[in-house]
């Protein structure tokens, strides 16, 4: 069997007293920082090393997963770089340049604090769209001009991106390429084998009420440690196949506003 290994998204960092806050579509992706800071332990303790997303293509062996963090929210640098940096952990943040500067973001300041600590700095679009209602040319746009605006801004290279919102289009891996990306993290469960191909990494996404020893096992790559995610995620798709996007989205938000009405997964 190849050696595999793992990507994890997070998305946000939110206290239960400030849940009602996030729109419901968001919640399931904003953890408590207690539990935050007991997956960043786990990853920690682990014998295998944190890489950036950039670097994954070029790991031939299995040991080592990939920390990301999607959106730019303000919680990535008020409350994930500084655990980072205190566990000597590394990680890749998927920023939207538009929303940079603004409200509950990061800023062009902090990012470049980021990354002169030894932080990746991605693109996870220009605007955050749904990816599969854009052409060709619209691909080009989110992503190159993505991709311009943050390496003039920063300084620094950017050869990973990362999905929005979770519906990818098929043409969208050669659009890629020829931009310049090295990786692109989807919204796929699965693992990572050296030889996959780049722009298609799958991803664990870790979850509000996610269990840290399941996190702990994903981390290790221990054999079945996915099996209950792609299970969820299989129901997900079928479910998603027989709605659409827009009956889909319909269905999440009040499903989503319920499950998490008092802070925590019921």
């Amino acid at each position: 069997m190849r050696p595999r290994a793992d990507v994890f998204a997070f998305h946000d960092v939110v206290p239960a007293a400030r849940l009602a806050e996030v729109p419901a579509t968001h919640r399931p992706y904003a953890l408590d920082p207690r539990e935050f800071h007991a997956h960043l332990l786990a990853a920690a303790d682990s014998p295998r090393r944190a890489i950036l997303a950039s670097r994954v293509p070029g790991e031939l062996g299995g040991g080592f997963f990939s920390l990301t963090f999607d959106d730019g929210t303000a919680s990535d640098y008020e409350h994930v770089f500084p655990a980072l940096v205190e566990r000597r952990l590394r990680a890749t943040f998927f920023v939207v340049p538009t929303r940079i500067d603004t409200p509950g973001h990061v800023t062009w300041a902090q990012l470049r604090e980021m990354l002169a600590a030894g932080m990746e700095i991605g693109s996870h679009s220009m605007t955050h769209p749904f990816l599969d209602a854009l052409d060709e040319a619209g691909l080009r746009r989110e992503f190159g001009d993505s991709k311009q605006l943050l390496e003039d801004r920063l300084g620094a290279p950017v050869r990973a991106a990362s999905l929005p919102r979770g519906w990818g289009p098929p043409a969208l891996a050669p659009v890629l390429r020829e931009l310049g990306y090295h990786v692109f993290c989807t919204s796929r469960v699965g693992w990572w084998h050296p030889g996959d191909p780049p722009l298609s990494v799958p991803r664990v996404g870790v979850r509000r009420g996610m269990p840290v020893e399941e996190f702990a096992a994903i981390v290790d790559a221990q054999r079945g440690a996915l099996w209950r995610l792609q299970t969820v995620e299989a129901a997900k798709n079928a479910a998603k196949v027989c709605l659409g996007r827009r009956g889909w989205n319909r269905l999440r938000a009040p499903l989503l506003e319920l499950l998490y009405r008092d802070g925590d997964v019921r």
